[in-house]
């Protein structure tokens, strides 16, 4: 179809930005993973803050415990990644989910948290989390849309080392 013919031509100037991108993008368009891609770390993000809150909920049960340190370590990690996420997100024109706005993703984690007495229930959840956790960052990094920086930004991310 000819530009100059069009028998239902837009509601903008054909001299705007978003109409001359429109009609170089008719023959051949590109394909918008964008939503996709920051629903998936959004969803990243979101079991990064689960991970965070964990933490947080289980450091008055260790009290003084020599493991509630590792506890508050593993805290600030999560919180870095989940951080270093919103970045990845902003960076695609998404905004990353508040606390508000989190859903519970590391179910079992969350489940087993609730019953945390000594330092080994604190290794057992911690453990739990690490691998739903690994789970979540495996699956998305199966996710076909990804291109290969947004895969390597991701693996860095990946939780690898043992509690």
């Amino acid at each position: 179809m000819a530009r100059d013919h069009d028998p239902y031509p837009p509601l903008i100037s054909p001299r705007s930005p978003s109409y001359e991108r429109a009609w170089r993008e008719f023959p051949h368009p590109s394909q918008d993973t964008g939503a996709e891609t920051v629903a998936l770390l959004a969803r990243l993000a979101e079991a990064e803050q689960n991970a965070t809150q964990l933490c947080a909920q289980m450091l008055p049960e260790l009290g003084d415990d020599p493991f509630a340190g590792s506890v508050r370590d593993h805290a600030e990690l999560h919180a870095a990644r989940r951080q270093a996420l919103g970045k990845l997100i902003e960076r695609f024109g998404g905004s990353p989910p508040t606390d508000a706005e989190c859903r519970v993703i590391l179910t079992h984690a969350c489940d087993a948290a609730g019953h945390v007495l000594s330092a080994d229930d604190a290794r057992r959840v911690l453990t739990t989390m690490r691998d739903e956790l690994a789970a979540e960052y495996d699956s998305a990094l199966a996710t076909p849309g990804l291109d290969e920086a947004q895969r390597a930004a991701l693996h860095a991310l990946a939780p690898q080392s043992q509690p």
